[in-house]
């Protein structure tokens, strides 16, 4: 799960040259307003930044890939400025080439910043790059590709192809992800057998979704007594068993009010580690809401720290990360999470 482990991974920050990725298509942002926005609050003395603004379109991970090696060069840190799927591309790379990561985020839902306690304001998110400080959080990894919130595979797919199709009809709004999502769960997807090791055990379960989750306030969001049950360094797998419509109903509205605990179509377990096998060679999964083709198996597991990033200076989200998910808002987005959680 995101978050310190110990007062050793949280350090004071110098001041260092700061490299901004700018995803100029992200959620409907105004790139030249939000650009605007971000250099006021890093034009003071003794900074050094560029902002790198990658348009739609261009060769997103291979700009990542050369600035984050120029920050590594001048011992700077890369921030990210974008959603979810932004900040973890940007993450991976940083991981890959051990920058600290910064977050400004400019997307839809922003799970990773908000469990970080990083504002959606970019002006005040970027003030945070100048004087927050430096934490060492775990992050999830499957087949080697980094995920900071969840990693999914079944009737999520769905559920995000759609939801691309809905926002390219009716724009990307958070109104339209929860309706295009509702939609989707309550249509169902054909369920598929899924063999699962973990540690010495091998469970075969008959499923139409396999949801993994590493994020505090998405676990919160689905139940909170799973939340307080998940150790540090673990993720909280959930497993979605066949539903008639009806039930699918009734699951959506307890995770509304993250009541899914002992749900009799949903089986939830904790590991640091576990592999899937299933009876295809190749498998889509969603990965921060974006959907990345693995060949079978699947490898889930944990990387304990693997992670530097900024968070603000007065806020450790090792003190209770539940405590902080559930002093979030409980917004119509949670509804939906409920069920394998929309995006």
């Amino acid at each position: 799960m995101i978050g310190p482990h110990s007062p050793q991974s949280v350090t004071k920050r110098p001041q260092t040259s700061i490299s901004v990725i700018l995803n100029a298509g992200a959620g409907g942002t105004d790139p030249q307003a939000f650009r605007r926005e971000v250099e006021q609050e890093l034009s003071v003395p003794g900074v050094a930044y560029d902002i790198v603004e990658v348009q739609p379109g261009t060769d997103f991970l291979e700009i990542g890939r050369q600035t984050v090696l120029r920050a590594k060069q001048a011992g700077g840190i890369v921030a990210a400025a974008g959603g979810d799927g932004t900040i973890n591309t940007v993450a991976g790379l940083c991981c890959e080439h051990g920058v600290t990561l910064g977050v400004i985020p400019a997307g839809t839902f922003n799970y990773f910043a908000r469990d970080l306690g990083i504002p959606s304001d970019p002006a005040a998110a970027a003030r945070i790059l100048l004087t927050g400080k430096t934490e060492r959080i775990s992050v999830g990894y499957v087949n080697g590709r980094i995920f900071l919130n969840n990693a999914s595979f079944g009737l999520y797919s769905k559920v995000i192809r759609n939801r691309e199709d809905h926002k390219a009809k009716f724009g990307r709004f958070r109104l339209v992800a929860v309706y295009s999502a509702v939609v989707s769960l309550l249509r169902g997807v054909r369920p598929f057998m899924v063999r699962m090791r973990v540690g010495n055990e091998m469970l075969l379960r008959r499923t139409t979704m396999v949801f993994v989750s590493n994020n505090a306030l998405q676990i919160a969001k689905l139940d909170a007594k799973i939340a307080e049950t998940t150790p540090e360094d673990s993720m909280a797998v959930f497993v979605l068993r066949p539903t008639s419509r009806l039930d699918m109903v009734r699951l959506l509205l307890r995770g509304a009010f993250r009541q899914l605990a002992n749900d009799p179509y949903l089986e939830t377990f904790c590991t640091d580690a576990f592999d899937t096998e299933t009876n295809k060679p190749y498998v889509d999964v969603v990965v921060d809401g974006e959907i990345v083709r693995c060949q079978a198996p699947l490898s889930f597991r944990v990387a304990p720290r693997a992670l530097g990033v900024i968070v603000p200076a007065e806020t450790d989200t090792n003190d209770n990360p539940e405590a902080t998910a559930r002093q979030s808002s409980i917004d119509a987005e949670g509804v939906v999470k409920a069920g394998k959680d929309a995006a």
